[in-house]
């Protein structure tokens, strides 16, 4: 990718703040005012029947599937009227999954080709689960983190289990700061490799790392929009450090951001129309949205918005855009919240020095660091699991979306 120019750079920026006082959106957020979402009402899981699958490998292959799909809970295993049918063959490891519904109709059919059998009945899980659910499965997911398990922070990859940990980077001055694309096939980090940060970008596949912007002064804490195709993060080429939009076809970029103080952590909103990031003007940081222009000549509208906490970071949108998850501080500590977007409720989900939310692809669990371990935490039933300790001190996980 060509580096980035700094000719081809355009800072569009607007200032619509409210008063201090006020509670007022502007007209391209006020159709969301009052309309808080009904609650739904709890869904019985769906009864799936998985039948004997045909090959050599075909019992093992029957066995992890069905181990996958009752790990996620999704669904109710059963051979007594299911709605849905799962058939399928297994030979040397390959796995061709079908999945018809109760009638007979015939949903999904798709042959997994991966080296290893346990890779190969994960893809075909999460494909049953967004073939009846139609939310993303997790078993494929990966949680890109960061750890100071060899000396120096540096960035990892682990599966949802905390299992098939896997060293990014190996910079002598570190890494932090990681952000996984929706395919989870490229990673985007801060380095200090040149004594300062710059954010890097790495093909996981290829192996080949490059730097997004060669323009002076320091880039940080990027983010890639749902798309994959550009990213936002925190450059100071023009003195004060502001919030970029950077295309990572075009090599030019937009500020959103129009700021006296230390903007940060800037994440996507899933329509990739907006970008909300914290900002710290002299009085703790605070959250902040910012319109994405959908042209050069448009300008950026940028609000504050009010959380009811006076400390608030690492913000991420939930997959659907209807919350937001954030760090927050209470009683002295750090503790993760999820408030709904824009104006629904707040709900503490884990304090005593919880931090950096990230969402699962489906929404229903948030990962976060507490006490240099990895927890999962469903939202649904409020209980989390520790899914990876005794590696360092891990800070900033991010899930890929």
């Amino acid at each position: 990718m060509p580096a980035l120019r700094l000719s081809s750079i355009l800072c569009l920026f607007a200032l619509l703040l409210a008063p201090a006082q006020a509670d007022v959106l502007p007209s391209w957020l006020r159709f969301w005012k009052n309309t808080p979402a009904a609650k739904p009402a709890k869904a019985e899981p769906k009864r799936v029947s998985v039948a004997a699958f045909a090959g050599g490998t075909g019992t093992s292959a029957r066995q992890a599937l069905v181990a996958e799909l009752t790990t996620t809970r999704e669904f109710q295993i059963t051979e007594e009227k299911p709605d849905f049918i799962i058939t399928g063959n297994s030979v040397g490891g390959r796995i061709t999954g079908k999945v018809a519904n109760a009638s007979g109709k015939e949903l999904l059919d798709r042959t997994y080709a991966a080296p290893g059998l346990d890779e190969n009945a994960k893809a075909l899980a999460d494909d049953v689960i967004l073939t009846i659910t139609g939310k993303p499965g997790l078993a494929t997911s990966r949680i890109v983190f960061v750890s100071d398990k060899s000396g120096s922070k540096q960035v990892y990859l682990c599966d949802p289990d905390g299992k098939e940990v896997l060293q990014v980077t190996h910079h002598s001055h570190g890494a932090v700061s990681p952000t996984l694309n929706a395919d989870g096939t490229a990673v985007a980090y801060t380095s200090y490799s040149n004594g300062f940060p710059v954010v890097q970008w790495m093909d996981l596949g290829q192996g080949w790392e490059r730097t997004v912007t060669d323009t002076p002064g320091s880039s940080f804490g990027a983010a890639f929009s749902p798309d994959g195709q550009r990213l936002a993060l925190v450059m100071s080429f023009l003195g004060n450090p502001e919030i970029f939009v950077t295309d990572l076809t075009t090599s030019t970029a937009a500020c959103i951001s129009d700021t006296t103080g230390a903007p940060s952590s800037p994440a996507w909103h899933p329509d990739g129309k907006q970008v909300i990031f914290a900002d710290d003007r002299g009085d703790g940081p605070r959250l902040y949205v910012a319109e994405v222009p959908a042209t050069n000549q448009t300008e950026a509208r940028l609000i504050r918005w009010r959380t009811g906490y006076s400390f608030c970071t690492d913000p991420e949108f939930s997959p659907d855009g209807h919350s937001v998850a954030f760090t927050t501080r209470i009683g002295g500590e750090l503790a993760v919240v999820v408030k709904g977007w824009p104006n629904g409720p707040a709900k503490v989900i884990q304090n005593g020095g919880a931090s950096h939310p990230s969402w699962s692809p489906n929404g229903r669990s948030l990962c976060y660091a507490q006490h240099g371990n990895l927890y999962v935490h469903s939202l649904a039933s409020g209980l989390r699991h520790l899914v990876l300790e005794k590696h360092g001190q891990i800070s900033e996980p991010r899930w890929m979306k």
